[in-house]
């Protein structure tokens, strides 16, 4: 089983730095082929340059994190296909496991298969989670702002989830193409969840693999300091998810408790 690693980068090039080198060593006795796809940074020059071995997609615009993953997919030859953020760091046995579970005997009726993530520390990270509803959203509002949309407490062996992260993602190219890819719709955020649901639907249930394992260095919830553009992108892409897989009266409780959101 041949792996394509599909990477989306933006303006991050001293992580994609040593996840690149991450990907080399994890890699090793595999058959693995690496692209990356770059929604228009500044400077790419240098790292085209120093990976070569790599295949660059270079944007000329921010396409978002799904359109670019597409464009990842529709350029590799590999039969799984993994997705890592550009922040991510695989430790040596990650790919290991991950081809070994995703080419097992009962992976043709598998869907996405989430890795699990450590902070930079080696603190755990969440990296699965529960489907969105509004009530679910509501109550959980009680916990810390980075754990609301993610499973407290993750299975310690391989178990089926309702959706694992995007961060480190990996999916049979036949479930993908099945599925269409990812919703270009969704800029960044909820597309790893829309797709686990589609999946789902499709009889292909997401897992979450806990001994394929990486670090994620830099994820977007837990900053010092969010960004009020990624706030709002974050609001457009629930909204989107809402608007496709729940009820029209959790579409319109969810504009509400955004409203408060923004007040």
């Amino acid at each position: 089983m041949r792996l394509s690693i599909i990477i989306v980068h933006h303006n991050a090039h001293a992580y994609l730095r040593s996840c690149l080198r991450s990907v080399q060593k994890a890699g090793a006795g595999l058959s693995v082929e690496t692209i990356v796809v770059d929604n228009a940074s500044q400077d790419m020059a240098a790292l085209t340059q120093e990976h070569p071995q790599a295949l660059w997609v270079l944007n000329k615009d921010n396409v978002g994190w799904g359109a670019a993953i597409n464009q990842g997919a529709a350029k590799s030859r590999g039969d799984l296909l993994v997705f890592l953020n550009p922040d991510a760091e695989l430790l040596p046995d990650s790919l290991k496991e991950l081809h070994a579970f995703c080419s097992g005997k009962t992976a043709e009726r598998l869907g996405p298969v989430g890795g699990k993530l450590l902070f930079s520390d080696g603190r755990l990270q969440p990296s699965c989670g529960p489907f969105p509803r509004l009530l679910r959203m509501l109550w959980r509002r009680l916990l810390p702002p980075a754990k609301r949309k993610y499973h407290l407490r993750q299975p310690d062996s391989a178990s089926p989830v309702d959706w694992v992260t995007g961060a480190f993602m990996a999916v049979r190219r036949s479930v993908f193409e099945e599925l269409g890819g990812f919703d270009s719709g969704f800029f960044l955020y909820y597309e790893d969840v829309d797709l686990c649901i589609r999946a789902g639907q499709n009889g292909y249930p997401a897992y979450f693999l806990p001994g394929a394992v990486a670090y994620h260095h830099h994820p977007h919830a837990v900053r010092a300091k969010p960004d009020p553009r990624l706030r709002r992108i974050i609001q457009d892409s629930r909204s989107r998810y809402f608007e496709k897989h729940r009820p029209a009266w959790e579409q319109w409780g969810l504009k509400q408790l955004q409203r408060l959101e923004n007040d």
